[in-house]
C-alpha cells in the first residue's frame, strides 16, 4: 500500500487510511480472519454503546432488500458502557493495531455526559482515540423525539460530552432532521471535532405474502446503495457551510468510485457499512482500486481530492 497516498489527518487523528467501517456493521474479530485490518482500515469504529445493557428490539428486525440494501430496527442491542470499557475495549486494543472510535448513544444529555466521564476516568479509556455520538436516538426530554432532529438538542448533547472529555468528538448526523445543516452547525459550534454524514434514513417494507409490515416496529433505518445520492447531497451542503470541519462520509459506499465521489464532495474520510454484509473484503477491493485510480489520474495524496467539487 502507498502509505503517502492514503495518510489522513482527521481532526487531530493521524490515520493510515481514510477508509473506516461504519458503526454496527463490522465484527472486528471475524473480519480480521479474512484480511489484515491494519493498515487497510484507518480506525475501528465500534458498535454503538448505550449506558446500560439492552436486548434491542423484538424480531423481525432486519429485512434484506436484494440489490438495494437493507432495513434494520435492531435497536442498539449491546452490553452497555461498563462491559464495553472493562472487556471489549481492552480486547480490541490488544488484538487490532488500530485507533478505536467509540460510538455512543443515550436518551439525555446527562447520560451522554456520564458515559464520557466514565470513559475519561477508566484505565482503558486511553485506548479510545475518539468518540462518535449517535444522535439518532429518542430524547427523553423531548417526549421521545429523535435527538438529532433538533439543533438545540444536539448542541446540548455535544456540549455535555465536550465538557467531560477533550478527545476528538464526531457527531453522526441523521438525515431525518428537517434542517441537517442547522444541526451540523449546532454540533460544530458546541465543540464537535468532526461530522459523520449520514446515518440511515427511515423506511419500511411490506411482506406481501403475510400482508403485514416486515419489521416488528413497522419502520426501520434504510441503508444501501440508494442512500448514496442523499448522503452526497447533505455532504455537499454541510461542506459548503462548514469548510473547515472534517466530514466523514457514509451511506451506500460499495466501491472506490463511491469513495472518490464522497471525498470530492467534501469528505476527509469515509465509512463503509452495509456492503460489509455482502462483501466482507470490500475494503481490500476499495484500497486496490483507489490506488490504481490515483496512479492513472496522477493523484499523489487522496487528501488533494477533498472538497474539489464544492462550490464556495
Amino acid at each position: 500500500m502507498n502509505a503517502a497516498l492514503f495518510h489522513t489527518s482527521l481532526g487531530g487523528l493521524a490515520l493510515n487510511s481514510p477508509i473506516l467501517n461504519a458503526s454496527g456493521t463490522f465484527n472486528a474479530d471475524v473480519f480480521s480472519r479474512l484480511f489484515p485490518l491494519s493498515p487497510t482500515l484507518g480506525a475501528l469504529v465500534t458498535k454503538t454503546v448505550t449506558p446500560n445493557a439492552s436486548a434491542g428490539n423484538p424480531q423481525q428486525r432486519t429485512v434484506e432488500l436484494p440489490g438495494v440494501g437493507m432495513l434494520n430496527s435492531i435497536g442498539l442491542q449491546g452490553r452497555g458502557i461498563i462491559y464495553t470499557m472493562e472487556r471489549d475495549i481492552l480486547e480490541w486494543a490488544n488484538a487490532h493495531n488500530l485507533p478505536i472510535i467509540l460510538s455512543l448513544s443515550a436518551d439525555s444529555e446527562e447520560s451522554f455526559s456520564q458515559m464520557a466521564t466514565y470513559i475519561n476516568k477508566h484505565p482503558n479509556g486511553t485506548h479510545v482515540q475518539a468518540i462518535e455520538l449517535n444522535v439518532s436516538c429518542p430524547n427523553v426530554h423531548a417526549g421521545g423525539a429523535l435527538f438529532g432532529s433538533s439543533p438545540e438538542w444536539v448542541a446540548k448533547a455535544v456540549s455535555a460530552v465536550r465538557s467531560a472529555t477533550d478527545k476528538p468528538l464526531w457527531v453522526k448526523l441523521s438525515p431525518n432532521a428537517p434542517d441537517l445543516v442547522g444541526v451540523a452547525s449546532a454540533a460544530a459550534d458546541a465543540g464537535a471535532t468532526g461530522l459523520t454524514a449520514i446515518n440511515t434514513i427511515s423506511g419500511a417494507h411490506v411482506d406481501i405474502r403475510r400482508r403485514k409490515p416486515s419489521l416488528s416496529r413497522i419502520s426501520g433505518g434504510y441503508s444501501g446503495p440508494g442512500l448514496k445520492p442523499i448522503a452526497i447531497h447533505h455532504v455537499l451542503n454541510i461542506a459548503k457551510a462548514h469548510p473547515n470541519i472534517p466530514i466523514i462520509g457514509v451511506g451506500g459506499i460499495t466501491c472506490a468510485e463511491d469513495v472518490i465521489e464522497f471525498m470530492m464532495a467534501g469528505c476527509t474520510a469515509v465509512q463503509v457499512g452495509t456492503q460489509c454484509f455482502a462483501t466482507p473484503a470490500v475494503f481490500l477491493d476499495i484500497m486496490d482500486d483507489l490506488e490504481s485510480w490515483c496512479e492513472r489520474e496522477g493523484v499523489k495524496q487522496l487528501s488533494d481530492l477533498v472538497g474539489c467539487a464544492v462550490s464556495r
